[in-house]
């Protein structure tokens, strides 16, 4: 993705809200792309409206081609819970 691409991204979605992602997915043979942003307070009534309630530090999923919002990421998400056999440094990620 071009710096030129992402600009063009962020100015679609700055009546909803700050780009903070983009997120692609390959699905047979076609590549499906979302934004996720962090929603206009000034807009919640709207997105309430259309059974989307934001709590405070969400953030909405945007379809990119349609530019319509299809859910709300959850901010109270529980971390990870820790490895049963401790960090394996083939598969873990390392703890930052």
């Amino acid at each position: 993705m071009t710096a030129h691409a992402l600009d063009r991204q962020r100015l679609a979605c700055r009546p909803m809200g700050d780009l903070e992602f983009v997120v692609e997915s390959l699905r047979r043979g076609r590549t499906e792309t979302w934004f996720v942003l962090r929603p206009h307070r000034e807009l919640a009534s709207e997105y309430r409206a259309n059974g989307m309630p934001l709590s405070r530090g969400c953030r909405i999923v945007i379809e990119a081609q349609t530019l319509k919002p299809v859910g709300v990421l959850a901010t109270d998400v529980p971390p990870p819970a820790p490895h049963a056999a401790g960090y394996n440094p083939y598969f873990d990620v390392p703890p930052s």
